[in-house]
This record gives C-alpha cells, structure tokens and sequence, in this order.
C-alpha cells in the first residue's frame, strides 16, 4: 500500500502484535552526514544478507532503523548530498527493491491473519490510522479539483488493499453511492487473499478485482480516477513508461493519483515529479508532501 513499512508479527491464538516502527526516537540529527551515509550503507548491508524479509525482530529492527532515518527532516543540502552520493547512489534501486518486499510480505501476513476472522476489524493492523488519515487527504484533495469519483482502479492494491477499502466506505455512504472500485495487481496471491476479506467485509459488491500486469488492462477510458500505488515501478523509467501508458488509454478530464516520495523518502520510493507527468499527457492539480508518520506524498493530475 505504500505508506508504511515493517512490524514485527508474532501470532498467538487471539491476538497479533506488532510494534510501531515510529516509536523510535528520532535523534539522529546531530550525525554528521558522511555518519548518515555510513548507517544507510550498514543497513543496506544487513538487509542483503537475508534470505527472507518476513516481520520479525531482526527484520524489524533493520527497517525501523532506515525508515527513521528516511523520514527525519533534513536541510536540502544534507538531502541533496545524501542523494547524490557515490556509495548512496548503487545502493537506492536494492533499497528499494527490499522495502518493497519487506512490505508485501507484511501485508500478506496481516491479510491471511484478518481474513480468518468472520467480521474482520482492520483497526488491529497497526497502520490502521495511518490510512485513515491519507485517505482522507487524498479524498479531500480529490473534491478540491472537482474530480468524478464514481469509476476508480487502483494499480497495485496488493494483499491489504486498506486504501481502496477506505476510499470505497467513504465514497459509497457520502457522495458517491454506487461508486465502483477495480483493484489490479500482478500478484494472484494478494488478489486472492483481499477476495476472501472483502467477502468477509460485506462490500465486495464494490470491488472488481484483476489478476494482471496493469499494462495489460483495457478499460482505462472508463476511469474516473486512476490511483498509481507507490510499489509500482522500482525507478523512475518504469513508472514513466506506464504513465504514457495510461495517459494515452485515459479519457479526457478523468485524473491520476500518484503516490510518489520526497527527501530520503526517496530511498524507499522512487518520485513522480510534475514535469514528467506533465510529459505523459497530464496537468498536475495537487502535490502533498506529508511531514508525519506517513512516508508517500500524493500527486493528482487531469488528463488533458
């Protein structure tokens, strides 16, 4: 989904715990920056060397260490100089490659485990209130440019697809009633796990789901909102060639969504900046950039 990265997962007969990554203090801002880069090359190294990025304590000591570190505020030249740097610069495509991973195997986790019971409550995902929270950001952001809402597939939904499960409660009890949600994903496991929820949530009415690579999809001309998960595309080149994509199948006035990242976000997400979607046939309206728990920014664009 995005906007959150691992936890440790330890399952008992009647409850599952997990930690939350941001309840590490974040003093790292007297570190020198050559200290900074040193650290994300440790843990970029520590990472490398397992086998499997499922939650645990190990696992989740290494992601809240570089999630802290990516989401701290820092000056545009410390930023900029981490960025640009020689050791940093190979190392950004794995970074991401794993928090990647690291998340799905999350997601996965947490779905499989929801999905056992009979009225799932998603509010014991420890993210949970992180989601509400975007959503309502991007849902408010969407009703200042006027955007139709009635039509709107989600590129990426993976195995605990919260956001499209929130936009959809959202929608469909205020403004939007017979709002229609299509989740896609190339994953048929996060496909088939989400089925088994939203079943079990009662509003799989509102859901079309798709087992496919999103290029492979035909019915973009009938989309109101087109929302770009931030797992889509590890660099910038694949997500530019998918929004060319898109931009030619998506009908006049309809928008895009894009969940992109700023500053050492970067890291673990690659950015959408407004000239490359300009590029693509669109007209950025909005660009958010969250300074909280939340590690995506959102970028909303009409197509023109």
């Amino acid at each position: 989904m995005g906007h959150h990265m691992l936890c440790t997962f330890a399952a008992s007969e009647n409850a599952t715990f997990c930690h939350h990554h941001h309840a590490t203090q974040k003093s790292i801002s007297s570190n020198p920056v050559s200290s900074l880069i040193d650290e994300i090359c440790h843990i970029h190294h520590q990472l490398s060397q397992i086998d499997c990025l499922v939650p645990g304590d190990h696992v989740n000591a290494l992601f809240t260490k570089l999630v802290t570190i990516c989401t701290f505020q820092y000056d545009n030249n410390t930023v900029n100089t981490v960025l640009n740097d020689a050791h940093i610069i190979p190392l950004i495509p794995a970074l991401r490659a794993m928090a990647s991973q690291g998340e799905y195997l999350l997601e996965l986790t947490w779905a499989k485990e929801l999905s056992k019971e009979l009225c799932p409550k998603l509010s014991r995902f420890v993210y949970h209130q992180n989601y509400v929270d975007l959503v309502k950001l991007e849902l408010h952001a969407l009703h200042g440019v006027n955007a139709v809402l009635n039509t709107i597939v989600f590129i990426g939904s993976g195995p605990l697809p919260l956001s499209p499960i929130m936009m959809y409660q959202e929608l469909s009890k205020t403004t939007n009633p017979n709002v229609m949600m299509h989740n896609i994903d190339r994953d048929e496991a996060s496909i088939t796990v989400s089925n088994t929820l939203l079943s079990k949530l009662g509003i799989d009415h509102g859901f079309k789901q798709h087992v496919m690579d999103a290029t492979d999809y035909s019915d973009f001309a009938d989309a109101d909102l087109v929302v770009l998960g931030a797992l889509v595309g590890q660099d910038v080149q694949e997500k530019m060639e998918f929004l060319a994509h898109i931009g030619n199948s998506m009908k006049q006035g309809s928008y895009l969504m894009a969940r992109s990242a700023h500053s050492l976000r970067k890291l673990l997400y690659p950015s959408v900046e407004p000239y490359q979607v300009n590029a693509c046939g669109f007209e950025t309206a909005v660009v958010l950039h969250p300074y909280n728990d939340v590690v995506n920014s959102v970028l909303i664009a009409k197509k023109c």
